[in-house]
Formats: C-alpha cells, structure tokens, sequence
C-alpha cells in the first residue's frame, strides 16, 4: 500500500486530529497511548475491532525482576542476576545498553501498571510449567533454571501472572482499558487504519481510516468473537469471519481523515495471519501453515508492518518465530526423551516450549516424537483429567486428542517402538539406554536436562507420542517475532540507512524488540509496555515541538496517492 501524500498538509481537511494517534489497542499500543497522555499530549487510539488485541487471549504475564513480589516470596533478584539471564535468552536483538534499562526499569513499569489498575501477588508456584495453576501468580516462566542458565545466572522467578481467573490477559486488558477511559483518550474502535499519510517531505502526518458504522459494529465484534487463538484448526472459520467482516467495512464504513501532529504509534502486532510474509520469510514454517495453530488475533495480519515499509520503513528479524511444542503440562511427560526421525535426542525436554518448538522445526522434516514408558504415559493421562478446568482446556484436552488422532504408536520395546514410527531401531534403543545408563551412573544429562526430572524409561512397554511439526493434532502454535527496525532511544521508524522516519514510531510485536531472538513466557507484554511507553513519550514530545507550528486558514490541499 503506498501513503496518501499531500503537497500542503497544513490545508488538509482533517476530519479528526490529536497530538498522538495510536494504531492498535493491545497491550503496547495502550502503553503508548496512557504514557503519550501522561506526558500532556492529546491521544487518539484507533483499532479495527473492539480492542485488547492478542494482550487479551494472553496467559497475562510480564517478565520483570528485583520486584517486591519476589521479596515478598522470598527470593533477592537483583537488576544484575536478571540481565545476565536476559543476555543468554536476547542475544543482539537489541544493544546491551538497551537490554540493561529495561532490566533497570522492569520493576518501575510494574509500579506503573498498578497503578494503572492491574493487580499482582506473590503466590509462587516453583515446579517447571508453562503456565502456573490458579491461585499461583509468580514463577520460572523462562528457562531460568535449565543448568546451562542456572551456570550462568542466578534462577529466581520473574514471570508476574496478573491476578484474577483464568488467563491473566483479560484482566490486564480490563484493566488498561479502564485507564484510557479515566485519562480521556478517544478510542476509536471498529475503525481500519488503510494507510499513513505523508507530507511532501516524507514525514508522517496522520493516517486514513474506516470507521465502521455504529450499527453494524456489534455484528463485527461477534464475528472476530468466532476466532479464539485458543480454538485449534480454525483456518476455515477465520477465512469466512474475515471474509464477512471486510464485506461490512466495504459497505458499511465511513473514510476519515486523522491528523497526528505529533505522530503516528504504530502497535498492531505481528504477521502470524499473513501468509504471504510467511512464504517470504520463512518458507519451510509456511509449507505447514493449515496444520499451525497462530496464537495471535486476526489484527496480526502485518498490516502495520506494510505501512511502515510503504514509507520506507526497514524490518528485521522477520524470520524468527514463537514456535511452540508443549511437553507439560502434564508434568509426567518431562520425565521422557524427544527424538527426531534419527532416533537421536536434540533437545532439553523440560526447555521453554518456544525453544522446543524451535528445534523440532529444525529436525529433519520437522519430524519428532516423545518417548514414554507406560507408568508416565497413564499418570499423564490421568493428570489430565484431574488438573482444573483451566489446564485441562488448554493443555490436558489438547494432549487427550493428540494422543488418539495424532498418530501416538506402543511398543513393547524400544525397538518396537522404532519399528512403528519408521525409526532406526537399534539408534533408537541406544539412545534409551544411553538414557537409562546415564541415570544410573550418576552422569549429567546428555542435552542438560535438570536432575529432577530424569527417570529411566526401562526396557517397555513404550509410547511414541508425535510431536512432529505436519502433526496437526501435535498444535504447533505460533506468533512471529520480528519486525520493523526502531530507535532503541525514542521508538523512531527507521530506513535501511538508519536515519528515523520523521512522525512514524512503532512497539510492541510491530517493532523489533527485546522478544525478536527467541521467546520466553512475559518477555512480549513487557516489552510493550517498555517499547510503548518509549514511543508515546517519544510521539508526545514532539507533539509539544509542532504546536507552536500550527497554521491556519489555509485553502484545501491536493492529495497525491
């Protein structure tokens, strides 16, 4: 898509203006737009649904240390143990002065959303999970204690879960979105931003939009209600919401005009819904598209991304993927090994599922299957059903299914198991009795899992349960992580050259970020509130340098594009 251009945009007949507009009401982008408010600047937030975004199907979790919620459980997290734990999960996504003022800062942004009204606790849960039981809103949501972290940094746990049942995301939405409305932010809901507008120097001026009539908006909001993240194979039932819901915006919304004189906060998420930024970027994930679940919302479509890019925006890491492949819960199938079309182990089973996922894509084939013995396969089972309703929705129920449809095969030997699962048996029982032998001998584990968790398989029965990516039942999820390339001081869009582009800023999942090299449980939310508020405090700024420039009674300007 190309800006809409006008030679004199100081005539331009706007239809609507602010200081900051704001595009995307998730997580970052209300970020943005509570702190461009708290810095004096007038705020518009557009969002083409109801608003809360991806942030409102999340577990609601921000990665933070050297908090009080730590202390108040009993661990002294320092600024400097939780840095040196980032280091090794971030990489060179962003500059290590970068990485250490959002370590500084991560226990002040918390203050900050208190008091925005989120709510936290110190209830730890210990155990390795992907997502803690209810009642517990503290734990190791990363791979804090895997040992080749532990070796490194000191393990404390640093995932805060917002309080409330369920998924924390919606209470963290909830309450962001009573903070807008007490702050007196315009939100524009059910309105699609279709492109940036520019001025004859290239700089952002404002956006065009479409904004939904007011009786149609309920029909929309109930067709994007249809599409949970949460709901596996719904590529159909996303096509056709999709379908009816760009059918009423064609029919039905009003074009508009929104002036930014500060600028434009891009926060729409990333591209999980666009196939075609997949097929670019990452071919070998896209060939499995129809059996990934995008664990993202149907605004993740690289709509953002592309307006960026129309300006000249330049994009990184837009290979790098969040791509999961839950082990546990349930907690008993930790205790086996995953092995790839060789037969061979590649990774820790008691990983962060993202770097699990990650591996398995890499396999050859992306093939992989998780060895059991008969006792874990049935406590898993049986943990399943027993574990709340919560966990059994999202992770007990999920693993029922796989375990009848998705190609689960017993054996009574390792061999047997090799044999029904086209492996080679004789490297596939080497690689159970190297297991096994490890174990008894007292030596660490081969690919670093923690101590606690070995258990020798035995000699059988045993269970290949199918964890390959074309598993459709195996529910592959996924987010993409990259994005556009940001000032790492102010959130400025930048070209390939690196100079900014003036009026354009970006956060959250749209911008490259502290989450771009890999993923660990609250590092995305976190980032959006420390991206976002960089942005709107940014876009405010200079806001507060264009009042003064404000012209008036000029004649209608011509607009190009």
């Amino acid at each position: 898509m190309s800006p809409l251009t006008f030679d004199d945009a100081g005539a331009v007949e706007w239809d609507e203006e602010a200081d900051v507009v704001v595009v995307g009401f998730g997580g970052a982008g209300a970020s943005a737009a509570l702190q461009a408010r708290e810095s004096g600047a007038e705020v518009i937030l557009v969002d083409r649904f109801g608003g809360g975004g991806t942030t409102s199907y999340s577990g609601g979790v921000i990665y933070a240390g050297a908090t009080r919620f730590q202390r108040e459980a009993g661990f002294n997290d320092t600024v400097e143990e939780m840095l040196a734990y980032l280091k090794l999960e971030v990489g060179d996504a962003v500059r290590p002065e970068t990485l250490r003022r959002f370590c500084a800062g991560s226990a002040a942004d918390v203050d900050w959303l208190i008091a925005h009204g989120v709510r936290y606790a110190s209830d730890a849960y210990l155990e390795k999970t992907t997502y803690p039981p209810e009642g517990k809103f503290l734990y190791y949501s990363g791979n804090e204690k895997s040992p080749a972290f532990a070796a490194k940094a000191t393990p404390a746990p640093r995932g805060l879960r917002a309080v409330g049942a369920g998924f924390g995301g919606a209470h963290y939405i909830a309450a962001l979105r009573r903070a807008i409305q007490d702050e007196g932010i315009a939100l524009l809901a059910h309105t699609r931003v279709s492109r940036l507008v520019c001025d004859a120097g290239g700089a952002v001026i404002g956006v065009e939009v479409f904004q939904l009539a007011a009786d149609k908006q309920a029909e929309q909001q109930a067709l994007y209600e249809k599409v949970s993240p949460y709901v596996p194979h719904n590529h159909g039932r996303t096509d056709r919401a999709l379908a009816a819901m760009t059918a009423l915006e064609q029919r039905h919304a009003r074009r508009r005009l929104i002036r930014a004189r500060g600028g434009v906060v891009l926060a729409t998420g990333g591209f999980a819904y666009s196939r075609g930024l997949l097929d670019t970027f990452s071919p070998e994930v896209a060939r499995h598209y129809k059996a990934i679940q995008r664990l993202s919302t149907m605004g993740n479509d690289g709509g953002g991304l592309s307006m960026g890019m129309s300006v000249g925006g330049a994009v990184a890491h837009m290979d790098s993927l969040y791509i999961a492949r839950n082990i546990a819960p349930p907690e008993a199938l930790l205790e086996g090994v995953l092995v790839n079309r060789s037969g061979e182990r590649f990774v820790s089973e008691d990983a962060y599922v993202s770097l699990i996922g990650g591996e398995v894509a890499r396999q050859p084939g992306g093939d992989a299957w998780l060895l059991v013995n008969a006792g874990c396969f049935w406590r898993s089972v049986s943990d399943a059903l027993t574990c709340g309703w919560q966990r059994f929705t999202y992770f007990g129920l999920p693993m029922l299914v796989n375990y009848l449809l998705g190609g689960t095969r017993r054996g009574g030997t390792a061999e047997a198991a090799a044999r029904r699962i086209g492996v080679d048996p004789a490297r596939l029982a080497a690689t159970v009795r190297e297991h096994d032998d490890d174990i008894a001998a007292g030596r660490p584990d081969r690919v670093g899992k923690m101590e606690a968790l070995r258990r020798p398989i035995g000699r059988g029965p045993i269970y290949a349960i199918n964890m390959s990516m074309r598993n459709r039942h195996a529910l592959t999820k996924l987010m993409t992580l990259g994005g556009l390339k940001v000032d790492e001081e102010t959130g400025d869009v930048l070209t390939d050259g690196g100079a900014p582009i003036r009026g354009l800023y970006a956060a959250g999942m749209c911008a490259a970020g502290l989450h771009s090299n890999g993923y660990i449980s609250g590092l995305s939310l976190a980032d959006g509130v420390f991206s976002g508020r960089r942005a709107g405090r940014s876009a405010a700024a200079q806001a507060t340098g264009n009042h003064a420039k404000a012209a008036a009674g000029r004649r209608p300007a011509k607009a190009r594009g």
